[in-house]
């Protein structure tokens, strides 16, 4: 079962930056007036919220990783070896 959680978590991470770079991002991205302007314009602004964006996807994908060490963990466990 953990196996099957850890393999969601990462189609998880996947769908966020997929989904969100296609639907949420660039929407939000193609108005450049709405975004604040730092350090003299809108580029910096829009590299953070892309940056942000896809860190989380790493951290989903981390914890995809992490879920699946459990399960190599236990498979050791259960064989007597961990």
């Amino acid at each position: 079962m953990l196996a099957v959680a850890a393999a969601l978590i990462w189609l998880t991470g996947l769908a966020h930056s997929f989904l969100g770079e296609r639907y949420i991002l660039i929407r939000l991205l193609r108005r450049e007036d709405s975004l604040p302007k730092v350090l003299g314009s809108t580029a910096f602004t829009a590299g953070t919220l892309r940056f942000a964006w896809h860190l989380t996807t790493v951290a989903w994908w981390a914890l995809a990783y992490l879920v699946f060490l459990l399960v190599g963990g236990l498979v050791l466990a259960a064989r007597g070896q961990g």
